[in-house]
């Protein structure tokens, strides 16, 4: 793709030749990842791109990113309509802790659901991360026999899955892992593709990318609200997320949380509690098997440190360079590359005007490749993540989880989960590329491999 350099006029923030009607919309659509990689290579930190009927502003600096999502969080707002209709994953996730614009009710729902993910509660949470890394393993062990390929995108997807729902739920969806997958992939591409295009057709009109996504919401409801019923009707109390947001109540009202709410808070859970680990995981499986140095690193450490035994949690503190290759996949290849705002009045940002309304994404993809806080940003190298290594110049130069007050608020159980796993599989298996499959990264929402990922096992010691 290539980008036009235009002499911006004075006092605005540079960005790409317009090109009418519709600006840089259809370039930006064709390849959002790389579109805006490009920006910020070519006109700076602070680019101001016209998208037709609207401007779009990419921040590609940490000090951007403290400026947005932490300093001025009150001008740069969570995107909504005038009109107040849902926009972007509100569409699938309504008014769950993930897109709550309102500041008062999304801290009240923050402080809610916090105390479920507090480290010890995460540590404690061990045994059903293991079990389910077992379970995986164990299913390897017999299908597909070894040296058939595998798409361990939906290996990772399905793992994931299982751990959020035992974790979070008390529940077991393995059974419906082959329908989730799609039906969120269907909702995440639905939502990003009318999140980037200000032309959509409305809700209404029975086009093909509205019926599918209205039977990909209808399914993810159909498993949601069976969730909550099935537990209402138990009478069961397991000391799970669930059983906290059924005890909710309002502190004027004493009222209890409504079947909507409810509904928003647990498919909010459910749809980013695991598809994000399931990317991350799938992109570390990816790198490892393009740097076999890196992988015999890795091995060597779950050699010495386990001896051969399962690890758990407790063994974490001392895998330093397996959390490392994870935090150094999470650097590369970010779950979510972007964070996006809305400028909710006239502002200025690195002295260039941001009129209201407009919309500013903070591209975590791009600030893990700046040049001024990483060396040789495209290597992967998870020695930059060990102790001992020169600190970073700024502490949002690494920003997996985003930043401010709307931190993920499953960042540890992330970080937990995925190491773990990481540490159990790479133990047992090797996992080498289809020769000829193509790896090529998608954004929709989060950051995946569109083709998925076929790779073959081989298990350790067979070669």
């Amino acid at each position: 793709m290539n980008l036009t350099t235009t002499s911006a006029p004075t006092g605005t923030a540079p960005g790409p030749k317009n090109s009418f009607p519709l600006g840089n919309l259809r370039a930006f659509r064709a390849d959002p990842l790389q579109f805006v990689y490009q920006c910020a290579g070519k006109y700076g930190d602070l680019a101001g791109v016209d998208m037709g009927p609207r401007t779009l502003f990419i921040a590609s600096h940490p000090e951007l990113a403290q400026e947005v999502l932490v300093n001025q969080r009150e001008t740069y707002i969570k995107m909504q309509r005038p009109d107040g209709k849902p926009v972007g994953l509100q569409l699938i996730l309504g008014n769950g802790l993930v897109t709550n614009t309102d500041p008062a009710s999304w801290l009240v729902q923050r402080r809610m659901m916090q105390p479920m993910f507090h480290r010890r509660e995460i540590a404690a949470m061990g045994g059903k991360i293991q079990a389910a890394g077992q379970r995986l393993l164990a299913n390897w062990q017999t299908a597909p026999r070894p040296g058939e390929p595998i798409n361990v995108a939906q290996e990772m997807m399905q793992v994931t899955l299982d751990i959020i729902t035992s974790t979070m739920f008390s529940a077991n969806v393995l059974a419906q892992a082959s329908e989730v997958g799609p039906a969120v992939s269907t909702a995440a591409h639905f939502t990003f593709g009318r999140e980037t295009n200000p032309f959509s057709l409305p809700l209404s009109w029975p086009t093909p990318a509205n019926r599918r996504f209205a039977q990909a919401r209808e399914y993810l409801d159909g498993l949601i609200y069976r969730l909550i019923e099935e537990r209402r009707t138990s009478g069961q109390q397991f000391g799970d997320l669930l059983d906290m947001l059924l005890a909710a109540q309002d502190e004027e009202t004493g009222r209890g949380m409504s079947d909507q709410q409810l509904r928003d808070e647990v498919i909010t859970i459910f749809a980013a509690g695991h598809e994000t680990t399931s990317n991350a995981l799938s992109w570390t499986w990816h790198l490892l098997a393009q740097h076999p140095h890196v992988r015999q690193r890795l091995q060597k450490e779950l050699d010495d440190v386990l001896g051969g035994r399962t690890p758990g949690v407790e063994d974490l503190a001392a895998l330093p360079y397996t959390q490392a290759v994870l935090e150094e996949s999470l650097r590369i290849c970010p779950p979510v590359p972007a964070v996006p705002r809305q400028a909710a009045h006239d502002t200025v940002l690195a002295g260039f005007p941001i009129p209201a309304g407009s919309r500013i994404i903070v591209s975590i993809y791009n600030i893990h490749r700046h040049p001024a806080c990483w060396p040789d940003p495209e290597t992967f190298n998870p020695e930059r993540f060990l102790p001992g290594h020169p600190e970073r110049p700024h502490r949002l130069a690494f920003m997996p989880f985003g930043a401010g007050p709307r931190l993920c608020i499953g960042n540890h159980l992330a970080m937990i989960e995925g190491t773990l796993l990481l540490a159990m599989i790479a133990q047992k298996y090797e996992l080498e590329p289809v020769p000829g499959h193509p790896v090529v990264p998608e954004v929709a929402i989060t950051l995946r491999p569109k083709y998925g990922l076929l790779m073959t096992r081989r298990a350790r010691g067979a070669h």
